[in-house]
């Protein structure tokens, strides 16, 4: 079992992170070590990366964690066969999370997200993509070891998405990087 300290201080910040937040950033690091990937193949991202850095919105705890993983072809079709296996008994439902929690995603938008792994580690979701080489951070948390998404990059990847919370954390973001 991952222990957490009573209190993390961020590497990046000094600021305090969210313990839960925490907790969920070690649990996934732990599983992926665990499928033998390394830690400067991982980019965490979305609201951890985001509480990492200082800028979450105070108090969000997330409900996944989401991770670029640099992978070859081979290792991907092998993931993708581990999500089949993993999702079997939730009849291949997708969650998504959204401002009111998690909620299962309908089949015509999880094709739009057929490049997504989604794995359910003892009630811990997983959101994993395949790194398409287009940008790589230089942020390394210390703690872990992993690489953490630049604000850019979060920013980038909440356009894309556009829901409401996506717009309300490029928002926060902006403030937070104005101060």
């Amino acid at each position: 079992m991952v222990q957490i300290p009573p209190e993390h201080i961020h590497s990046l910040t000094g600021k305090i992170m969210n313990n839960q937040n925490k907790y969920f950033l070690q649990k996934a690091i732990k599983v992926l070590k665990d499928l033998h990937f390394k830690e400067e193949n991982i980019m965490v991202t979305g609201s951890i990366a985001l509480d990492l850095q200082g800028m979450a919105p105070a108090g969000r705890v997330a409900h996944d964690v989401d991770l670029i993983i640099k992978m070859d072809e081979q290792t991907w079709r092998c993931m993708k066969l581990i999500e089949a296996i993993n999702n079997a008994d939730n009849k291949n439902e997708i969650f998504m999370d959204t401002p009111s929690g998690l909620k299962v995603l309908k089949d015509e938008y999880s094709e739009s997200r057929k490049n997504t792994i989604f794995l359910d580690v003892d009630g811990l979701v997983l959101n994993i993509w395949r790194y398409d080489g287009k940008e790589w951070s230089d942020i390394k948390e210390a703690s872990t070891g992993v690489y953490v998404a630049t604000a850019e990059h979060i920013i980038n990847a909440k356009k894309m998405y556009a829901r409401p919370k996506d717009y309300q954390d490029i928002n926060s973001i902006c403030v937070k990087l104005l101060k």
